[in-house]
């Protein structure tokens, strides 16, 4: 059980999988879907379409997480959907936090405060998202009083487990550019830390054509780019690298995607996904050893048909890639994320 977020540990845990990563070209990090359920209905999600995939139990995530660490993974996402719709989620928490694996949960909060003393012993980091700093953010997920509750939910994570690392992520859209100084207001009042997740422009998601009509205008991200820029610069905790904001949320440069040799996702019924090629999955956890899905030529395609690819702008995935490359301020800037609160 986790007693205190040991950062020193935990980010040598990290550094020191991502020299693994690059020896040996296996990822160390797991995007794990635990539902596709979610009780928003927000227009831009890249998942409300998707069918509603059988879920793995419990049981079977133990046996998967198991596998992961025995593979040289060392962090697993674990998210939806919304993953609190699992009334197991606390049993799956553990045994992650069983397999010694860093653990981030994403939430939209809404019913993270009533099980936050269930969850928490289990948890490294949490990302909440908040798209306004009003009920705005209520109106376009569909959901009444979200936003006061992902307030409250930090608000008491903040209080009762300030081990447990919190983030605000800010889903950049059309229409909600305004909302950057005051949701990093918001997130310096609260003492965490903050970042902008444009929507996506193209994704392996049905509905990404519509996602794509939320995608912020081009000169609005540009615009963005340069205020959080001058922002960071300022000592506004935003989590985003610098590289990531200069060269590709304001000038649009292009990147060599390396995200297959850092980062697997898999479904909720245990699809290991191809973004490259949705029709053709890496594999299922469910049925094949991890060892057997990373050996398999299909996975080994992946890695050298991404580079071809920057599509995603998803910063995770850019300041991720310009990690492997060895970049430095990346590099620096995860270091900055990691020690600050």
């Amino acid at each position: 059980m986790k007693a205190k977020f040991n950062v020193i540990p935990k980010m040598f845990a990290l550094f020191r999988g991502l020299g693994a990563s690059k020896i040996k070209g296996r990822p160390l990090f797991i995007s794990h879907l635990v539902t596709t359920r979610c009780n928003c209905r927000c227009p831009m999600c890249l998942w409300r379409d998707q069918e509603k995939y059988e879920e793995m139990s419990a049981e079977e995530i133990e046996s998967f997480y198991r596998d992961l660490r025995q593979n040289g993974f060392v962090q697993v996402g674990i998210w939806g959907g919304e993953p609190l719709l699992r009334e197991d989620l606390e049993e799956i928490l553990y045994y992650a936090d069983q397999a010694n694996l860093l653990t981030v949960l994403v939430t939209n909060g809404y019913y993270l405060e009533e099980r936050l003393d269930q969850l928490a012993p289990f948890l490294d980091a949490v990302i909440l998202s908040l798209d306004y700093v009003d009920d705005k953010h209520d109106q376009i997920r569909s959901c009444p009083g979200l936003s006061r509750r992902v307030i409250s939910s930090v608000e008491a994570i903040r209080s009762r487990y300030p081990y447990i690392k919190v983030y605000l992520n800010c889903l950049l859209h059309r229409g909600n550019e305004d909302q950057i100084i005051p949701l990093l207001e918001l997130a310096k009042q609260l003492k965490v830390s903050f970042y902008v997740c444009p929507v996506k422009s193209e994704a392996f998601a049905d509905s990404s054509k519509k996602a794509a009509e939320w995608k912020a205008e081009n000169l609005d991200e540009s615009q963005t780019g340069n205020l959080l820029i001058d922002l960071k610069s300022k000592g506004f905790p935003v989590n985003n690298s610098y590289s990531y904001l200069r060269n590709f949320l304001r000038d649009k440069k292009s990147y060599n995607c390396h995200l297959p040799k850092i980062s697997m996702m898999v479904y909720p019924h245990g699809e290991v996904i191809n973004c490259i090629d949705p029709g053709k999955p890496l594999g299922n956890v469910k049925t094949q050893p991890m060892e057997e899905i990373l050996a398999s030529p299909t996975f080994k395609e992946l890695k050298r048909s991404a580079l071809n690819c920057n599509h995603c702008n998803n910063p995770n995935v850019v300041d991720t890639s310009f990690m492997w490359e060895l970049r430095g301020e990346p590099l620096l800037n995860a270091v900055k994320v990691l020690l600050t609160s």
